[in-house]
């Protein structure tokens, strides 16, 4: 990323409020604006930021350079609207809080966050627009796949596997190598201590199959 970077908020919703939040504190980094697709937020502000209306004012000249964070919780919907961003021919930001912690050697995809007080070791991937949310810690050789979001105060033990679109509960714990499958669910508190199949909801201590075969 350039030294300094106008960027786009592309959602108003809370955790959109959370993400812009964390962007107007990273050095180098203007927020020119916020947009949503209910558009009769359209001249409204989230927080200090106007709404500038939908999808489509990206494809006004002023925007050419900027990049966009897609700040929307859900993941399906946060894939729709990436699709949008880059068929309106514009790139993506990645936003890490400044009291976040990255070690040396973690990679980080395009429009990936990781927010106040999370943790990513050495050796970590965090996919593109995936959310590695507040006080989430996960440990060295992690794979956090696309689109998946890692809950508040959730932990992942060395050399976990988050499938794309996957989501890891508020609190939920998972041992060391296990595998989470693409668009699984761990529900809040949960503690994994073995392989989450592709699509299953899971939870309890030690968690099960509440969904999904």
């Amino acid at each position: 990323m350039p030294e300094s970077q106008d960027v786009v908020i592309y959602g108003a919703g809370g955790h959109g409020r959370v993400v812009l939040d964390a962007a107007l504190r990273v050095p180098g980094l203007r927020v020119v604006g916020v947009i949503d697709d209910a558009s009769t937020l359209r001249g409204q502000r989230l927080l200090t930021t106007e709404i500038l209306g939908d999808v489509s004012v990206l494809s006004e000249p002023r925007f050419r350079l900027c990049r966009v964070v897609v700040a929307i919780g859900d993941p399906a919907s946060r894939e729709a609207a990436a699709a949008r961003v880059a068929a309106a021919g514009l790139g993506f930001a990645a936003i890490v809080h400044p009291t976040a912690f990255l070690a040396y050697g973690v990679s980080l995809g395009e429009g990936a966050m990781v927010l106040p007080m999370a943790v990513v070791h050495t050796g970590g991937s965090i996919g593109a627009h995936a959310i590695v949310n507040t006080g989430a810690i996960v440990e060295h050789d992690c794979r956090v796949g696309d689109y998946a979001h890692v809950a508040p105060g959730a932990r992942l033990g060395g050399g976990v596997i988050v499938g794309r679109a996957a989501l890891v509960g508020i609190g939920a714990s998972i041992l060391p190598g296990v595998r989470v499958g693409e668009c699984a669910v761990v529900g809040v508190g949960a503690a994994v201590i073995s392989d989450v199949r592709a699509g299953a909801v899971v939870g309890g201590s030690p968690a099960r199959i509440l969904k999904g075969s």
